[in-house]
């Protein structure tokens, strides 16, 4: 594998478990309305927001028309959490509380996905570290707090004004780092945003992925890893 001065890792189902944050946001929602949900509630709430997702196109991320969006739609995504949380479990009087809890405890500190405190340990010791992450500025900012001094830079989409996989999100990273794409290696789940767009620059990239799934055409990474730890080996 060539030799890199920067990793850039993308944030959420790479680095952190957005999984177990967002259910994490549910249960202190709703405490915060006064109730004490079972886990059968808070799974039905995370499935619902799995499926909204998808709803609102946010998985388009390849579509122009789409990023220009994308912000704007995340903050819908959350309010409809919100709504079919009350419409569902009847939160009343607690909703706006609900709201409110929701997101702040999604802006609290992240958990990390296995492996990632000891790789980003062992390999901030020999490059320079990086976050590439599409999201909210406030969300993502407090997530990220307890990891922010391992990494040299954090590029938020919605501070950029840009959203991955935009070739533009990395010349401007890129042109932050005051490095070229070759002197960088993208790590990051997501084929459509952190592959696609590590290739449109000429950038080096890993796909991350823990479902261990068939690497399909034209994505061509240069490794496929399903634990964060594989990176010691192939670095």
């Amino acid at each position: 594998m060539s030799a890199y001065d920067y990793l850039i890792f993308d944030a959420d189902h790479t680095v952190i478990d957005f999984d177990e944050d967002e259910k994490r946001a549910f249960r202190a929602a709703f405490r915060a309305a006064g109730m004490e949900a079972d886990e059968s509630a808070v799974a039905d709430c995370w499935q619902f927001s799995a499926d909204n997702w998808v709803a609102l196109g946010l998985t388009q991320v390849h579509l122009p028309e789409l990023r220009a969006r994308f912000h704007e739609l995340y903050h819908t995504h959350v309010r409809d959490i919100v709504r079919y949380m009350d419409e569902t479990y009847r939160l009343g009087a607690g909703r706006d509380a609900a709201g409110r809890t929701f997101f702040e405890t999604l802006a609290e500190d992240a958990h990390l996905v296995e492996g990632a405190a000891e790789t980003l340990s062992a390999l901030g010791c020999r490059y320079k570290l990086c976050i590439a992450t599409n999201g909210l500025r406030e969300m993502q900012a407090g997530r990220l707090a307890s990891l922010a001094s391992r990494f040299e830079r954090v590029f938020v989409s919605e501070e950029m004004g840009l959203v991955k996989p935009d070739a533009r999100f990395f010349t401007a990273m890129l042109s932050e780092l005051h490095t070229t794409a070759d002197r960088c290696l993208m790590i990051g789940d997501s084929l459509a945003t952190d592959i696609a767009g590590a290739a449109s620059v000429g950038m080096d990239s890993v796909w991350f992925d823990r479902r261990r799934a068939p690497l399909p055409p034209p994505y061509a990474p240069v490794a496929v890893i399903s634990d964060l730890r594989e990176l010691l080996a192939l670095l």
